[in-house]
């Protein structure tokens, strides 16, 4: 019998419970099947890998569990746990060099899930038009050219909220996280905040700061008097990224547009160079634009255009590195570059340059830093729900010691099959030719993939 009495609690709580809040359950799966070919951008060491990658997350939330009622609102609680899987099969090592930088932001990347998303977010905190999210949650801050976990997930506050004029929105973030690409010891920690303003179309000013603790080179510095120079390696940095990001969809138009300075300054590990501290001073931009036109009895063509920019460092400011690169700007998806060119994925930052070594950050040949891209492309209407995108990019380095500035260009061919927002098929194809800047003989270097993916 009491056994009885507490099974119809349970199911009584459990109705009350679902009257009040919903579960949200969701899943995806990601497959791609790809081969890298000429990876180093030298045809005497071509570092070719062929792969398959699974990107796979399971999610459940409990939204909407009414806590109290304030100042006429409702104050309620959501619950969020997102697991998070990343691994490869196949017959080559794939999580060797470049792949092992995309590896080491993921807390695994050997098909062991991971917790992506564990938090707590709390609706109209206080009886306010605030909401606060307590845990570890996905976060982008304006388009990522300065933050984005790329799905590996940030521990820390975020709080949003609307303010009185002009309806515009004030967010504030801390993170603590960890530089992916040092070793012990290490900490990051990242906190700003971002306003939006809704006008024409909605302008959004962002403020980062990376207080970074981990012991690392500072790329382009010099101790001055030196000979042959000595590199500079600092144990503790703060750096500082300001944006602003305007973006807005008119009729058959759509455009972004984000420009970001970089300051800042670091601590040596030594007395040296005086006095005592190394200085940050980049700066990028990044523009896209999209153009939907309809065509005589074919269907809905797509243009597009992108520019970007991001600052290299001067060889001859010894103590001042005006390279622009954020720790943890936006450059992955799963295990792969995300970025300009589907085999180059360059950022203003940061590309498949050829060189994996310890001895730059950007993966470019030393020498080079900072990198320009425009890039053209076109969607031709589809036929039977099958579209075709045609894309290509130029890249050259932003500065270079000496010699010429051209890192490649790229040709991008994809066929793609989507049903809804839940299955797509594609398969894809490009075909980069190495600059001088990259390498002096030229060559030429390919991916070809194919992709399966759904989610509900």
């Amino acid at each position: 019998m009491p056994r009885r009495i507490l099974a119809a609690l349970l199911l009584t709580g459990t109705g009350l419970a679902a009257q009040a809040a919903n579960l949200d359950v969701t899943a995806s799966y990601r497959m791609r099947a790809l081969s890298y070919s000429n990876l180093s951008l030298d045809p005497n060491d071509r570092n070719n890998h062929s792969f398959i990658s699974n990107d796979a997350r399971l999610g459940m939330a409990v939204r909407r569990i009414h806590l109290e009622t304030r100042g006429g609102e409702d104050v309620s609680l959501d619950v969020g746990l997102l697991l998070h899987a990343l691994g490869v099969a196949g017959s080559t090592v794939s999580l060797q060099a470049p792949f092992d930088r995309a590896a080491g932001i993921y807390p695994s990347a050997d098909l062991t899930p991971f917790v992506e998303n564990a938090y707590l977010r709390v609706n109209q905190l206080f009886g306010f038009p605030l909401e606060a999210t307590f845990g570890r949650q996905s976060y982008k801050l304006a388009s990522g050219l300065l933050l984005d976990d790329d799905g590996s997930g940030l521990t820390g506050i975020r709080l949003r909220g609307e303010l009185p004029w002009w309806e515009m929105k004030l967010e504030a973030f801390l993170f603590n996280d960890r530089n992916p690409f040092h070793g012990a010891p290490n900490s990051l920690d990242l906190f700003g905040l971002s306003l939006d303003l809704p006008s024409d179309g909605t302008w959004t000013l962002s403020q980062l700061f990376e207080r970074d603790r981990a012991s690392q080179p500072v790329f382009g510095c010099a101790v001055p008097g030196l000979s042959p120079p000595v590199g500079c390696t600092v144990s503790k940095a703060l750096r500082s990224f300001t944006s602003l990001r305007y973006q807005i969809n008119y009729g058959p138009m759509v455009f972004e547009g984000e420009a970001a300075l970089q300051r800042g300054a670091a601590t040596p590990t030594g007395i040296l160079p005086a006095p005592n501290h190394i200085t940050y001073q980049g700066n990028a931009q990044v523009l896209r634009a999209k153009w939907k036109q309809a065509l005589y009895k074919t269907g809905e063509g797509i243009a597009r255009i992108s520019l970007a920019r991001g600052s290299g460092d001067k060889p001859d400011t010894l103590t001042t590195d005006e390279a622009f690169f954020p720790t943890r700007g936006h450059r992955f998806q799963g295990l792969e570059r995300s970025g300009f060119g589907d085999f180059f994925g360059a950022t203003p930052y940061e590309a498949f340059g050829g060189n994996y070594s310890t001895a730059t950050a950007s993966g470019l040949k030393s020498g080079a830093s900072g990198i320009m891209v425009v890039g053209a492309g076109y969607t031709p209407p589809s036929y039977k729900g099958i579209a075709l995108d045609i894309d290509y990019f130029l890249f050259q380095a932003e500065r270079i010691q000496s010699g010429p500035r051209t890192l490649g260009w790229e040709w991008d061919f994809r066929l793609r099959y989507n049903v809804l927002d839940q299955l797509t098929l594609s398969a894809s194809a490009a075909f980069f030719t190495a600059g001088k800047a990259s390498n002096p003989g030229r060559g030429q270097s390919k991916k070809l993939s194919f992709e399966a993916s759904g989610r509900f």
